[in-house]
């Protein structure tokens, strides 16, 4: 398994957002991604270890430590880094 940086999470107008960098931005609609188009796009699941948190989306799996999503949610960092899983 490897991981390649593919874009970023992080808060914007007080709303978590995922940004990936060939896909587009997405919102979080409980455990929906929604795009600027408000369509549904994929969904987000914490991982089967709990160390990350899983984003599902075009047929593709992305991950960002789960560590960082909470201090980022938490609001002591500013964004978080997303990989795609290949």
């Amino acid at each position: 398994m490897t991981f390649k940086k593919a874009g970023r999470l992080a808060l914007s107008d007080g709303r978590l957002q995922v940004e990936i960098d060939d896909l587009g931005r997405f919102a979080f609609n409980e455990t929906m991604l929604v795009g600027e188009d408000g369509e549904r796009h994929g969904y987000a699941l914490a991982s089967a270890s709990g160390r990350a948190v899983n984003f599902h989306m075009a047929d593709r799996l992305y991950t960002v430590v789960r560590a960082q999503f909470l201090r980022m949610v938490a609001g002591e960092i500013a964004k978080a880094a997303v990989f795609e899983v290949a």
